[in-house]
């Protein structure tokens, strides 16, 4: 099945099928997207970056890494979608401030402990909104 006419579906005026583009998202659209998606990375990556590969007298951050590689997909996947390299940011900010409210204090619970985990992850969710922001900027511009 290579088309919507083979697979019995009909095609959607104005869209792919029809060589033309689909339109970019709507602005609300794009900035609900990136804040939810950066909410919701921002909530997995925080349960995830306490795993631990311990050695003798070392540990190897495994959790905040994978955390890291799943918030760059989320911010690659966002900024692609909306054609715009700032909803990387966006993404990011609201991940950066879900896991930075997820770190808090309050009386002897907090999810974030200062560990090389959670050193790893916060530090390292600005890092990689940096270089997702760069590389979705560099696709997008190849792409126009």
């Amino acid at each position: 099945m290579n088309g919507p006419a083979e697979s019995g579906w009909p095609a959607e005026p104005g869209g792919p099928a029809e060589g033309r583009p689909l339109p970019p998202p709507r602005r609300w659209a794009v900035i609900a997207a990136a804040i939810g998606a950066g909410i919701g990375a921002g909530l997995l990556g925080t349960s995830l970056h306490g795993h631990a590969w311990y050695g003798n007298g070392f540990a190897i951050p495994l959790g905040s890494v994978a955390a890291l590689v799943l918030l760059a997909a989320v911010e690659l996947f966002v900024g692609l979608w909306s054609r715009n390299s700032w909803t990387v940011v966006l993404c990011g900010a609201a991940a950066y401030l879900c896991a930075g409210v997820l770190s808090l204090q309050r009386g002897a619970f907090g999810m974030i402990s200062a560990n090389i985990q959670g050193t790893v992850w916060l530090y390292g969710i600005a890092v990689a909104t940096a270089l997702v922001a760069w590389w979705a900027w560099a696709v997008l511009r190849r792409t126009r």
